[in-house]
């Protein structure tokens, strides 16, 4: 009743191994069943494959989880990215002398934490390489929901309230707690330095691999 009184679905696409209901017990013959007696139609579609691997959502949140992030982006299509707007933050980053841009994001639980190498889309000038923070902050006025900040290389711009787009590269390292300031900001100069390294050096690996087969 909620697909066709409340979303007045006309076709529906699911995936070609789709359940739902109590237990999963649900399937297609029965959605296209209920469909054809309500008035929808349901298609399936088929499972895509890369190099043997089904391209399904667990299987890409499972490499996200593990920090393969290549992976995840070889199953995508494209990296990994999470958006939202830059508001104002606590000008920890500043302090330590690594401005950062605070994204609002929506994710209760993203299915990624850590430092990463990225790029930043939504900026005037174009993209942008940086290194982020995705995580609770453990070292420094931890917080209760996830915060995402990211140091631009070689950018100084308001751009308070801008909506960007963070594309999630390559991970650095888990999050960690540290003894003190001193430790974290040689931590994060570190970070900064890796990322810059890993963009000097290696070109984006899903640019170079096979396409997905159905």
């Amino acid at each position: 009743q909620v697909l066709v009184d409340a979303l007045r679905v006309r076709h529906l696409i699911v995936g070609d191994d789709f359940r739902f209901g109590a237990r999963r017990s649900g399937d297609f013959a029965l959605l296209r069943a209920t469909g054809a007696r309500l008035g929808f139609q349901v298609e399936a579609m088929h499972s895509v494959t890369l190099e043997g691997e089904r391209a399904s959502s667990s299987a890409v949140r499972d490499a996200l989880q593990d920090g393969r992030l290549e992976h995840a982006a070889r199953l995508l299509g494209r990296p990994y990215s999470i958006d939202g707007r830059v508001v104002r933050g606590e000008q920890l980053g500043r302090q330590l002398g690594f401005a950062t841009a605070n994204i609002r994001i929506k994710h209760q639980k993203p299915p990624l934490q850590g430092v990463f190498a990225v790029e930043v889309t939504g900026l005037p000038g174009g993209p942008q390489r940086g290194a982020a923070n995705l995580g609770y902050r453990p070292s420094a006025n931890q917080v209760t929901r996830p915060l995402l900040e990211v140091h631009l290389f070689d950018f100084c711009a308001d751009i308070y309230g801008a909506h960007l787009n963070v594309r999630f590269l390559h991970k650095l390292r888990d999050e960690m707690k540290f003894p003190d300031f001193n430790a974290l900001k040689a931590q994060i100069a570190a970070d900064v330095e890796a990322a810059k390294a890993y963009f000097q050096f290696r070109d984006p690996p899903w640019l170079t691999t096979s396409k997905p087969s159905t």
